[in-house]
């Protein structure tokens, strides 16, 4: 009988030692790009010089640079004064800006730059005093 519990214990003990356990774990990493322009190179301040008997409109451009992530959609509007107001006198001087909105998805991301350009014109023959005239050109870019 002695044999018979040495064996029965030899057989219990074989299996405990054969389960050496592992375990494992894993996980996911996610990185959201979320969309975003950024004005790169402003317009810089114009100054023209207008004179009422010269029958040719003035006429400039303006350029803001700008960049946004790549797939990004995007849409300009522009605020812009109908008229230069008089720092001198109740005068103002007629003016047009367009184009006033724009929009796009930018395909380039850090690439390359967007750009938007407007013209501006200050019509001929407007009957206003000596002075100076200005007033201030808004370009949002919103996404």
């Amino acid at each position: 009988m002695k044999k018979l519990v040495i064996a029965g214990l030899t057989a219990t003990v074989i299996p405990f030692a054969a389960m050496a356990g592992t375990d494992s774990d894993s996980f996911t990493i996610t990185a959201t790009v979320s969309p975003y322009c950024e004005v790169t190179s402003p317009a810089g301040d114009i100054s023209v010089s207008y004179n009422p008997y010269d029958d040719t409109d003035v006429t400039t451009t303006a350029t803001t640079g700008f960049n946004c992530v790549e797939g990004t959609s995007y849409s300009i509007t522009v605020t812009a004064p109908s008229a230069l107001t008089s720092t001198d006198t109740t005068d103002t001087l007629s003016i047009n800006v367009s184009p006033t909105s724009g929009s796009g998805t930018d395909s380039n991301g850090m690439e390359g730059a967007e750009s938007f350009t407007m013209n501006i014109t200050i019509p001929a023959g407007q009957d206003v005093a000596v002075g100076t005239y200005s007033g201030t050109v808004t370009v949002d870019i919103s996404y």
